[in-house]
């Protein structure tokens, strides 16, 4: 979830496949997903397509009027969203969102679809640059430990 949101391109390292008579739902890509965990959301990458959805998880498909990138940020960054699921958490012990939670969230007038597309793009396109300022860090601060390994 967290490459998808990155926009991360990964290659599966240990390939699974499991096989099952139950029914079970998929993720295709472009897919909104919610993690009722960790309350984020991001869009499913080709590299994620079809992933079994785990019970963590829920899809959400917004309509015509909500853009799906939008959506991730509204979920991810927007203060009134995030402080109407902490209220809805309040007094519970095992930290973890509802359907019902997500459902009765009041998002206030949107901007318009054009605008969303670009808030929406923006977004994922600052999340990207952030991680990839962080990972340049990362490899920075090995390579300088290795060099004084090396001495």
């Amino acid at each position: 979830m967290k490459n998808d949101l990155v926009q991360e391109k990964t290659e599966p390292r240990d390939s699974r496949h499991l096989r099952t008579t139950d029914k079970v739902t998929t993720l295709t890509e472009s897919d909104v997903v919610f993690n009722l965990i960790s309350g984020e959301a991001s869009i499913v990458g080709r590299s994620h397509s079809g992933f079994i959805q785990t019970q963590n998880f829920v899809k959400l498909q917004p309509n015509e009027m909500l853009d799906r990138y939008f959506l991730v940020f509204l979920l991810n960054e927007n203060q009134v969203v995030k402080r109407q699921l902490f209220e809805s958490l309040q007094g519970s012990k095992v930290i973890k969102y509802t359907l019902t939670q997500l459902k009765a969230l009041k998002i206030n007038e949107l901007p318009s679809i054009e605008e969303q597309r670009l808030i929406g793009q923006m977004y994922f396109n600052q999340s990207r640059l952030n991680w990839l300022l962080k990972r340049s860090a990362d490899l920075k601060c090995k390579l300088r430990i290795n060099q004084l390994r090396e001495g």
